[in-house]
């Protein structure tokens, strides 16, 4: 089974706050990290930091705060770079006038959003007036082909002041099918990140069983960590069909024709208590949208709330509920993934 996405650590992901230009700055230079990291030419190099840049600019501009998430992410056995830009700001009232070069509603040239445009691919921007913009774009080292990956949007950070990630996730895909994992690790800091690291690993070498037994092997690996919260999605998108097994608090929920239904877990802490394994199936039709998170996202959210939201690419919708919905003081994993969405 091929391992398409899998985080545990913040060495794929970068969350940066943005609320004047040393945060702009500091935007650029992740931005440039990422480059290295992943041997970018020049030019590549250059546009990616040339988006974060207006990206980030934008948000001090016109909305004075916000957050710029830069992820790894992979199509075709190429990586490049996801951008997302978050903010709360007063929102854009004509997102097409705002595509044009020259627009612009604070006196300045106006090339922010056209130049994106220009460099970037994948670009796409939910906003509404009141309501802040969510912003979503790629880089890439060279052209790419849309591949039969099934892509997730997932925004994945620390509790503030920690150096490590308690949460992690993982998406895979084989055999007709995908395996969807977020876990979040008892407490926080290292020992948290070495229990969601333990769960992952489970997964990766073991994704061929059903998700009893893989949430039962996960049980066992867990047993030397501190313990943690985990669910399993097997998602079979032809069959429309999602088998889910959860133990402990991760929420989840397949939202469809604008209703949501939300699956159910068992009580307990994997790795130390657990009372019983179980799995149930639910609906998984075209075009819904799967959505888990743990709990340092609040569990009130209701994407009716976000008029049109439910269309966009999955981080756009992932980044709405990070923006509106974090707790703020714990660590934080929020994936959101459409049946039939590719690339």
């Amino acid at each position: 089974m091929e391992v398409s996405q899998a985080s545990a650590t913040s060495a794929r992901q970068r969350v940066l706050p943005i609320s004047d230009a040393s945060g702009v700055a500091d935007a650029r230079r992740a931005a440039a990290a990422l480059a290295v990291s992943l041997e970018f030419g020049e030019t590549a190099a250059g546009e990616l930091a040339l988006a974060v840049t207006e990206a980030a600019t934008n948000i001090v501009k016109h909305a004075r705060e916000g957050a710029i998430v830069a992820r790894i992410v992979e199509r075709g056995g190429v990586e490049g770079v996801e951008v997302l830009a978050i903010d709360k700001g007063p929102g854009i009232g004509n997102v097409a006038a705002s595509m044009r070069d020259g627009h612009s509603t604070t006196g300045t040239p106006g090339s922010g959003l056209g130049a994106l445009q220009r460099i970037a691919s994948g670009l796409e921007i939910w906003s509404r007036p009141g309501g802040g913009t969510l912003l979503r774009f790629e880089i890439w080292p060279k052209a790419v082909q849309d591949a039969a990956v099934a892509t997730a949007g997932v925004i994945c950070t620390q509790k503030s002041g920690e150096d490590f990630c308690g949460d992690g996730w993982a998406v895979l895909q084989g055999r007709g099918r995908l395996v969807v994992l977020v876990v979040d690790g008892l407490g926080h800091g290292f020992e948290a990140a070495t229990a969601a690291r333990a769960a992952i690993e489970t997964v990766q070498g073991k994704a061929h069983l059903d998700a009893v037994n893989l949430m039962d092997a996960m049980h066992g690996a867990l047993r030397p960590t501190r313990g943690a919260a985990a669910a399993i999605a097997m998602l079979q998108p032809e069959s429309e069909l999602c088998t889910f097994c959860g133990i402990g608090n991760i929420s989840a929920s397949i939202r469809s024709n604008g209703a949501s239904r939300s699956m159910v877990s068992q009580n307990g802490t994997l790795g130390h208590s657990v009372r019983k394994i179980q799995d149930f199936q639910y609906p998984y039709p075209k075009g819904a949208l799967l959505l888990m998170h743990s709990d340092g996202v609040a569990t009130h959210w209701d994407l009716a709330a976000y008029p049109g939201i439910e269309m966009r690419h999955p981080a756009i919708v992932a980044a709405a509920l990070y923006r509106d919905h974090s707790r703020g003081r714990d660590d934080l994993t929020v994936l959101a993934l459409r049946n039939g969405t590719a690339g």
